[in-house]
Formats: C-alpha cells, sequence, structure tokens
C-alpha cells in the first residue's frame, strides 16, 4: 500500500454518495493541459479514487500555525471537478498567489481549508508543481472581488498530499492544542502591550467628571484600547495574532471608538445629566475572565426635543493609581416616545428608532415595520410631521400601484413567460395574472417596512413571490417615486 492510500484508509468518510465523485481521467489530464504538467501520482491517485468524497463531519480539522498562532481549520474535500479548471483561472487573475516561490503559474488550486471566527480564516489548498518542492502542499488566502486585493504571505502545509492528510484529525483532540497555545501568545503579547501601551487613555480621578467630560470633549477623548483588547479577546474571543495587530486593535479602539455611535456616542447635546453609581461588570459570557474592577455606570439625560436618554458605559478602575478610563459604551436608549395617530417609538443604538407595532399607511393593505433613521435626537417635530404625512397620505396608493403594476408587467412577468414548461409549474403560483394596478396586492407577501430617511424622504419596501430573493423596494422623496 503506498503512502497515500495508507493516509486515506485512516481517514473516515461519509456514506458513498449515489452520483459518481471521482475525477475522470479526461477530466485530470484537462487540468493538467492548463499548466502544461502533470500531477503528482498522490494527487492523482486522490482525485481518481477519492475526488471530492466529503470526510465525515466530525473529523475534518487540522492545525495551521501562522508564525506564533495556530489555526484550527477544516478539510471537508478536494475541490468539485465542476470547478476545478475555472479555479485555477479565477486563482490567477487576482493574483493570489503573487508572494509563493517561483510565482503563482505552477500552483495548482485543489480545496479549500476553512474555519476560526472574529475574524473567519479560509485558504485555498495549492498543490506545487515546481521543481524542487515538486507536490507539496500550499495555503494562500482567497481573494474575492472586493476588500483587499494583497497576495497573503503563503503557507507551506506539507511536504506532499499525504502528509497534508495525515494531520487531519477530530477537532476534540486538536482544538484544544490550539487553544493552549493562542491563550498563552494572548497572555505573553498583553502583557507586554499594557506594561507600555502604546496610546494613553484619558484618565480621571472621578467616573462621573470623566464622563462629564467626554460628553464635552467627544473627539479629543481617548478610550482605554488596552482593556478593549483584553475584553474582546475574553467575551468575544477575537484573535490576537502578532503584537503589530494588537497595537493596531488597540490604537483603533482608543481613538476610533469615541466617535462611535453604537460604542461610543454620537454629537447630541445632553441636559439634565444625572450619572449612578459604578456597578460590578458581570453580565456577558466571559466577564470573569477579565481583569478586577470593570465597572458599568448609567448615565440618564435628556437630548433633541426632550427625549429622555439612557446610555451605559463600561469603565475601568485601576487600583493602583486610583484613575478611571472609559472601556466603551455598552448601550443607548430612549424607551418610549408616544406619537399621536402613529404608536410609540423607541430607540436603541443598534436598530435606531422603531415603531413598537406596526403601520398600516392609508395607501397600504399592508401593515408595516415602521423604521426612522438617525441617531437619539432625530425625532424631531418636523421628522414626526412627515411620519404622520406617510401613515395618511391615501393619495399616494395610485402612483404606488402603478409603479408596481408596470414593474411587474414589463420586467417580471416576460422573464416568467419565456421559462420552460417544467419551470414555469414551479413558479406558477408566484406569477398570477393581474390586469389592473388595484390587483398589485396579490403579488406581495406580508413583511412590509417603511424606512423614514429624512423630513421628506423614505423607502417602503416589501416581500414579493415573483422576486422572493429582493422583493420590492420603492423610494420616494417629496411624493415622487425615484426607484
Amino acid at each position: 500500500m503506498t503512502k497515500i492510500e495508507e493516509a486515506v484508509a485512516k481517514l473516515p468518510f461519509e456514506k458513498d454518495p449515489y452520483f459518481p465523485y471521482q475525477y475522470p481521467e479526461e477530466e485530470i489530464a484537462a487540468c493538467e493541459a492548463l499548466i502544461d504538467r502533470p500531477f503528482p501520482d498522490e494527487l492523482r491517485w486522490y482525485l481518481t479514487n477519492v475526488g471530492w468524497r466529503k470526510i465525515d463531519y466530525d473529523h475534518r480539522s487540522i492545525l495551521v500555525k501562522n508564525g506564533e498562532y495556530i489555526y484550527e481549520l477544516m478539510f471537508e474535500a478536494a475541490e468539485h471537478e465542476t470547478f476545478a479548471r475555472s479555479g485555477y483561472a479565477n486563482y490567477l487573475e487576482r493574483n493570489e498567489g503573487g508572494r509563493l516561490p517561483h510565482g503563482p503559474t505552477l500552483y495548482f488550486p485543489i480545496g479549500k481549508i476553512e474555519g476560526e471566527f472574529n475574524p473567519s480564516v479560509s485558504l485555498r489548498l495549492l498543490v506545487n508543481l515546481n521543481h524542487p518542492d515538486y507536490g507539496s502542499i500550499w495555503g494562500v488566502r482567497p481573494i474575492g472581488y472586493f476588500g483587499d486585493q494583497t497576495p497573503s504571505e503563503p503557507i507551506r502545509l506539507a511536504a506532499d498530499l499525504a502528509s497534508f492528510l495525515e494531520q487531519i484529525g477530530p477537532s476534540r483532540k486538536l482544538q484544544p492544542i490550539a487553544a493552549k497555545n493562542n491563550a498563552a501568545l494572548f497572555d505573553r503579547l498583553f502583557s507586554h502591550y499594557i506594561a507600555a501601551p502604546p496610546i494613553e487613555p484619558t484618565v480621571m480621578d472621578d467616573p462621573a467628571a470623566l464622563l462629564h467630560f467626554f460628553f464635552d470633549n467627544r473627539e479629543t477623548t481617548i478610550f482605554d484600547g488596552a482593556r478593549n483588547i483584553e475584553k474582546q479577546r475574553h467575551t468575544r474571543s477575537t484573535r490576537y495574532e502578532t503584537a503589530e495587530g494588537m497595537t493596531e486593535a488597540g490604537r483603533s479602539m482608543a481613538e476610533d471608538l469615541p466617535t462611535n455611535p453604537f460604542h461610543g456616542s454620537t454629537p447630541v447635546r445632553r441636559r439634565d445629566v444625572k450619572i449612578g453609581t459604578p456597578a460590578k461588570y458581570d453580565g456577558i459570557y466571559g466577564a470573569e475572565r477579565l481583569t478586577p474592577h470593570y465597572m458599568v455606570v448609567s448615565v440618564d439625560s435628556v437630548v433633541g426635543e426632550n427625549l429622555k436618554l439612557k446610555e451605559e458605559y463600561l469603565l475601568f478602575h485601576d487600583q493602583a493609581t486610583g484613575n478611571w478610563s472609559i472601556v466603551h459604551r455598552l448601550n443607548s436608549t430612549i424607551p418610549g416616545v408616544k406619537v399621536a395617530g402613529v404608536g410609540t417609538f423607541a430607540f436603541d443604538s443598534t436598530y435606531k428608532w422603531q415603531s413598537k407595532k406596526k403601520v398600516t399607511p392609508a395607501w397600504s393593505e399592508l401593515k408595516a415595520e415602521l423604521r426612522v433613521e438617525g441617531e437619539e435626537d432625530a425625532l424631531t417635530a418636523h421628522r414626526i410631521g412627515f411620519v404622520k404625512e406617510i401613515i395618511e397620505n391615501a393619495d399616494f396608493r395610485p402612483a404606488f400601484e402603478a409603479y408596481v403594476f408596470k414593474l411587474y408587467q414589463e420586467r417580471f412577468y416576460p422573464e416568467f413567460e419565456a421559462m420552460g414548461l417544467n419551470e414555469r409549474k414551479d413558479w406558477d403560483k408566484a406569477f398570477p395574472v393581474v390586469s389592473d394596478p388595484a390587483e398589485i396586492w396579490r403579488l406581495l407577501g406580508k413583511k412590509a417596512t417603511v424606512h423614514v430617511e429624512s423630513d421628506a424622504v423614505f423607502e417602503f419596501h416589501v416581500e414579493a413571490g415573483f422576486d422572493p430573493e429582493h422583493g420590492v423596494s420603492v423610494r420616494v422623496q417629496d411624493w415622487e417615486i425615484k426607484s
């Protein structure tokens, strides 16, 4: 038995699918022709005998060392034969292997390994067809059509395919190895970081004075980057791989969070500010692993047009110096604002302004969620007036019905008519015949949203059976439909 056969024999695979899963000889030859170089015998054997058959779900882990950090990633199967050649073209087009030894051309993609989170990690598996090191397995970060287009530093994973497969095992055995290594790495990096933080936070010996200063000097206040790093690690499992990465994360959380509308604040002017007594922070998973003296402080104030704002801030109390620093804002809420004829609105920093109950505009047959764009002080008398106008303006109905009717008749129904007979049977219920704009409500689903963007613009979105992926969105400005 060859080395690759022995490696495969030790792997538990899922039950054989009822359809062929091995690569046919002509497909392997076509892949080799793309690069004018033969595949290693091990790879040929694997594609011919195993192909894209999946390894059992609880036996797919592989540990990948990147610098001092260890990823636990998953190898499910080799690339499906349908995508083998296009995968090579995409890999070259996006220059994913731009930093590989000898250049990217003589490396062929055979699959992916993926895993981790916050953020996730994905590596494209490549077999090296260069001499020397022929047959070795490498990983590079796939590059999409958006975001960072810079080729990653390649990682050599194994001397050959059999050696790569021999590293695969159950997560229950491999994950603790990675966890132990990465915890020790974090402790080492963090101890060096906190001994001499690159950016010192704004500190005061009184938490109330510190928060008052922040409200008046939002642009110049510095949050506690070190304590944000510690909290992200223990409560959100954020990954820190290098000292440089930790330093950049700390800088961002120290300098960028104060003006972040979720974790910092918005530039609203608070009145009648009342700051509560600090209380121990223990309300989230992982909080018990934090350094003691993370404290929660509540703040009540009045903003905008007499709106009662409630906030909670996470602070850190340094017992050695007695100083307090701001970690970040935990939440911001305005519990209830009654609007006559509409209902009660509530605000929180995640979802912004929303009506607690659905509303039915006079121009619609559907109940809709009602949302208002903007921060804590956005619900002004002018905005409320426009919201009421949206709810009460029955004259808008003919224009809305005519718009959807035309969209359906001129764009979507012709697509349905062009379908084949079998496909039309599958979609028949989603494409009824409508002969009048007033009948368009038969086409629409029950889930709808009115999103008020300003004092003159709103968008109405509703599900639609004829376009289940996108639905129908109508943007209205000064009561004219713009899209």
